[in-house]
């Protein structure tokens, strides 16, 4: 990989994880200002979006980095997948367990599903947009 693309690469994973921030400070704004209030509706936010955060950046980088193997792309990308899943799952059955202490009853609940989607909507456009033909197959080219 060249130096110039290696740097585009980077560029490119630095501005995904800032756009999939930016979505993530705008779905926890809009959280804050709407809805019931609850005395502990700002740690319940608060708690999604880390939770939220770390899935959604953590697997954007982690299915980013670059590697020349294929058998290590595939096992960044399940890496990656498995991240960006299981941590809002884990977190949603430890707060469904009630031992969110309180945390439930505030929302958090809502506000994973409701932070987590728009992540993934943004991490899927992110990886169309991102996208490149690196092995360089166009299709089937006409000689005439």
């Amino acid at each position: 990989m060249t130096s110039p693309q290696r740097f585009s690469e980077f560029g490119w994973t630095l501005f995904g994880t800032v756009v999939l921030a930016a979505v993530l400070a705008a779905a926890a704004g809009l959280a804050m200002t709407g809805g019931a209030d609850h005395p502990r509706k700002g740690e319940a936010v608060g708690f999604a979006a880390a939770v939220c955060l770390v899935g959604a950046c953590g697997g954007w980088i982690i299915a980013r980095w670059p590697t020349a193997n294929p058998a290590l792309g595939v096992a960044k990308g399940l890496g990656a997948i498995t991240l960006r899943l299981f941590l809002p799952l884990v977190a949603l059955g430890w707060l469904l367990q009630s031992a969110g202490g309180g945390l439930d009853e505030a929302g958090a609940a809502r506000f994973l599903l409701s932070f987590y989607l728009p992540l993934l909507a943004t991490d899927i456009l992110l990886h169309i947009l991102g996208s490149q033909n690196r092995a360089g197959i166009g299709g089937k080219k006409r000689v005439n």
